[in-house]
């Protein structure tokens, strides 16, 4: 659909990233956090939403540069065909691998919980949903994001205020004291992934009338979500301690299956909990897709949109079926951590100096 007949308001914007949030937070996100430090855990909550903050700022600059355009519209326009492959590659393979990864996450999550005669097979299947989602274009997933925010905000606002129940805040000291032992773990750097979301902004982007502003939505998002966010972490922290924690592979899951109250009319909050990160998924999982085939026809604008979206579909579910191991995604995380800060930070910095330097040169006499 051509940018100028669709706009996207600063609600719809608000309202992807929150589904973003909500399809990266809960898996690996406490695993990280937990490993990084025996000290004040909320700082590195704190610290990298701060950094992503900055890169939404960056990536909205970057947008005012060519109102209506994309990000890979305008690194070509930047830097020509050959020299935007340094920044189009690694673009397209950080969201292609966020896909495979989620998709991986999200089945053994419910095999682990829940299905566990279910082969992974059928469960990575989800992903044609999200790429059915996906080929409908921009609309549809906006569409259907305003939807699903309507029942999984209440929903995980709920579980948030149940996760409150049987807690130790004694077991989360310190509460005001690092040293800074963070730094040196790479785990650390590894929590840097669910702040990233802004980065599918750098496509859907092109259908806002204020491209500069769109960090706004973002921080507005961050700062809604952060107490689930901080729920994620905590809770199993506050329940189990932080040895026992870092030990779980699901620490929140496991968090939502000790809860026990004779007024609640649901028994298994985790059933509850798995379904609500499904519709976090697909949607999430739809707007990568989409944004994986942009790039795609933007290095190569011959190839059919439609057969893009199913070829991806396939190629993102076969790649889910090959992952040997949950630690060989743990570890994948990690391993991609150069990648993820060289497209947050590099990218949309290079190619506003070139922007700047470009600019000067014209106003000189």
């Amino acid at each position: 659909m051509n940018p100028s007949k669709l706009h996207i308001s600063f609600s719809q914007y608000f309202v992807l990233q929150i589904m973003l949030f909500g399809g990266t937070s809960f898996f690996l996100y406490p695993f990280y956090v937990v490993h990084a430090t025996n000290n004040s855990y909320w700082i590195i909550i704190v610290i990298w939403m701060l950094l992503g903050l900055l890169g939404a700022w960056l990536y909205s600059c970057m947008l005012a540069i060519e109102p209506g355009k994309d990000a890979f519209a305008i690194c070509k326009q930047q830097f020509g065909m050959v020299g935007s492959i340094l920044f189009i590659v690694p673009l397209l393979w950080f969201v292609g691998s966020s896909i495979v990864l989620m998709i991986r996450s999200h089945g053994e999550m419910i095999s682990m919980t829940m299905l566990h005669a279910t082969p992974q097979w059928f469960l990575s299947g989800v992903v044609f949903i999200s790429a059915f989602l996906a080929s409908g274009g921009l609309i549809s997933i906006v569409r259907t994001a305003g939807v699903f925010v309507i029942v999984s905000i209440p929903l995980s606002i709920g579980l948030t205020l149940l996760g409150l129940s049987d807690n130790d805040f004694q077991l989360g000291k310190p509460w005001l004291q690092s040293n800074g032992d963070f730094l040196q773990e790479a785990s650390f750097y590894a929590s840097s992934y669910i702040w990233t979301g802004f980065i599918y902004f750098a496509v859907t982007g092109a259908y806002s009338n204020k491209p500069k502003q769109l960090w706004k939505p973002y921080g507005i998002a961050a700062l809604f979500f952060l107490p689930m966010i901080g729920g994620a972490v905590y809770f199993p922290i506050l329940t189990f301690g932080p040895e026992l924690t870092r030990s779980l592979t699901f620490p929140y899951i496991t968090k939502m299956d000790s809860i026990s109250h004779y007024w609640l009319v649901i028994e298994n909050l985790t059933a509850v909990f798995v379904s609500v990160s499904m519709l976090y998924v697909i949607l999430a999982m739809a707007l990568m897709i989409y944004c994986f085939v942009i790039g795609v026809r933007a290095l190569f604008p011959r190839f059919k949109e439609n057969w893009l979206y199913i070829t991806t579909g396939l190629w993102a579910y076969g790649l889910a079926l090959i992952i040997p191991s949950w630690n060989w995604m743990e570890q994948a995380v990690i391993w991609a951590t150069p990648l993820r800060l060289y497209v947050v930070f590099v990218i949309p910095t290079a190619i506003l100096i070139k922007y700047r330097i470009q600019k000067g040169k014209i106003r000189q006499p």
